[in-house]
């Protein structure tokens, strides 16, 4: 057995487990949905309204296949990294106005 061929099975038995992690999750899941509130005791609300906000498995996933290949690019974003992705865009933007308005201060053009 390679190397490569070695971390390749160690990648897939990391995703196995990950999906016995869920079945897990999920059972906990149907657990605390019947308990878990939140709001006033006149007015409950379930804490979770989506399975996702529990255990996000394509967050987890994607993890583990970015560990093996720095280059992986992931064919499903959870939420959580979709809202990273977009607030890191935001930020790329914003630094590169500020550096536009750095440039025009230096050279004497007002803004």
């Amino acid at each position: 057995m390679s190397i490569q061929e070695y971390f390749l099975r160690l990648e897939a038995y990391q995703i196995t487990r990950i999906d016995e992690q869920e079945n897990i999750a999920l059972q906990a899941w149907l657990n605390q949905t019947v308990q878990a509130t939140k709001g006033s005791s006149k007015h409950p609300k379930p804490k979770y309204t989506k399975f996702d906000e529990f255990f996000d498995s394509t967050a987890y996933k994607n993890n583990v296949h970015k560990s093996f290949d720095p280059n992986y690019i992931p064919l499903n974003e959870s939420e959580h990294e979709s809202e990273q992705r977009e607030q890191d865009e935001i930020l790329q933007i914003y630094r590169e106005r500020e550096k536009q308005k750095e440039k025009q201060k230096q050279k004497g053009q007002p803004n």
